[in-house]
């Protein structure tokens, strides 16, 4: 059975549906392991470090903020691998927050950190030998005191120009986790996020590294801001019509429906024909193309006696021209008066002529003959 328009139409709709629900479909499942997220239970997880930080007596913040605004009543900013950029406008407000005395934890080896990084001045570089387990560089990490080493596997260490900073952890004698004061605040820097992952935290070792960085605090924390909005868990304040349509249900929807209205509509429509070429790209046609045209029109036409007739009137307006001759009049009495003002002129031939150029149902060989010995008599008597 032969399948019309409107039912392949209607398949192909389906298919387009399928293809949008799918992928959102999967985002969507997939937006629910996010990596390093405060409520995730997964091993790359930060759900034991917020619960165990509660255990310890440090009230942990995690709501979901309709704009980026670190908790002014936070001791200690964790911003642990984030998956989005930290804006200008947003570096603003962290480092006010630092210079008045607040401590950051920002650890990454992504490409968010590195660009997190490069903001106090660091950079990342990655490791061609990489040791199973981190090395303690100085006695700052006491609080409890911690092994010389940390079971850590880093990829990427950090370098800088800057002399301030204090190495707490090397792989390699390299710089992986440092810090330096900033303001009345302090900085710590880690170039990799496992240590605080549900997984690393499961080991004793990884467990003291983190009671020795939130040591580090100018004052013992009492408020830890876990950062789940550079994860992309932020509120849904809505801006203008354009956020509306991208960040809500309704305006997907909308936008769907219009994007299936605009295909259908797209598919049902017929052609507009072959494009018009631009004037510069047509090429007129030549004189003698319009002469052959009208020639094969009036052969086509059956209008020998026609052509003929045309040529006679030519020839007599012509050769009467010079004495104001009325080609109209009989051709008696016009030979008659063009012998009287010309007596050079061959009037029988001329009189042959004209008789001959009236003749009825002349054959093609005859026309060109005619008109051959008609242009010659106008180009003799110019």
């Amino acid at each position: 059975m032969k399948l019309s328009r409107d039912t392949w139409l209607a398949i192909g709709l389906l298919l387009l549906l399928a293809l949008v629900s799918v992928p959102a479909a999967i985002t969507q499942a997939r937006s629910k392991e996010i990596p390093y997220l405060s409520t995730s239970s997964s091993p790359s997880g930060l759900l034991a470090l917020k619960l165990w930080l509660k255990e310890l007596g440090i009230q942990t913040v995690g709501e979901v903020m309709p704009g980026f605004d670190p908790p002014q009543n936070a001791d200690i900013i964790l911003i642990i691998q984030p998956l989005l950029e930290v804006s200008e406008n947003e570096w603003k407000l962290i480092d006010k927050w630092v210079d008045e005395g607040g401590t950051l934890l920002l650890a990454g080896d992504l490409f968010p950190s590195y660009l997190a990084f490069r903001h106090y001045e660091f950079e990342v570089s990655f490791l061609l030998d990489r040791p199973a387990e981190l090395t303690s560089q100085t006695p700052l990490l006491s609080s409890p005191p911690l092994a010389d080493s940390a079971p850590v596997r880093p990829a990427y260490y950090l370098t800088s120009e800057r002399s301030d900073f204090v190495t707490h952890l090397a792989a390699n004698d390299l710089p992986v986790l440092v810090s330096f004061e900033q303001g009345k605040g302090r900085v710590i820097l880690s170039a990799t996020p496992y240590p605080f992952s549900n997984l690393a935290l499961k080991n004793e070792a990884n467990a003291e590294l983190v009671l020795n960085l939130l040591a580090l605090s100018v004052q013992e924390p009492a408020v830890a801001w876990l950062d789940d909005w550079h994860h992309g868990v932020q509120g849904n304040t809505i801006i203008g019509p354009g956020q509306w349509l991208r960040g809500t249900p309704l305006g997907h929807a909308l936008l769907f429906i219009t994007g299936v209205i605009f295909v259908a509509l797209l598919m049902r429509g017929r052609g507009f024909g072959r494009p018009i070429p631009l004037p510069h790209e047509i090429k007129r046609r030549g004189p003698l193309e319009h002469v052959t045209a009208i020639a094969n029109l009036n052969r086509k036409a059956g209008h020998r006696d026609t052509v003929l007739q045309q040529y006679r009137h030519h020839l007599k307006r012509h050769l009467g021209r010079r004495y104001r001759l009325d080609s109209s009049l009989a051709d008696a009495e016009y030979l008659h008066s063009l012998a009287r003002l010309n007596p050079e002129l061959d009037i029988a031939a001329l009189t042959d002529l004209l008789k001959r150029l009236s003749q009825k149902n002349p054959g093609e060989n005859e026309i060109v003959r005619l008109a051959a010995e008609t242009s010659k008599w106008m180009d003799n008597n110019r």
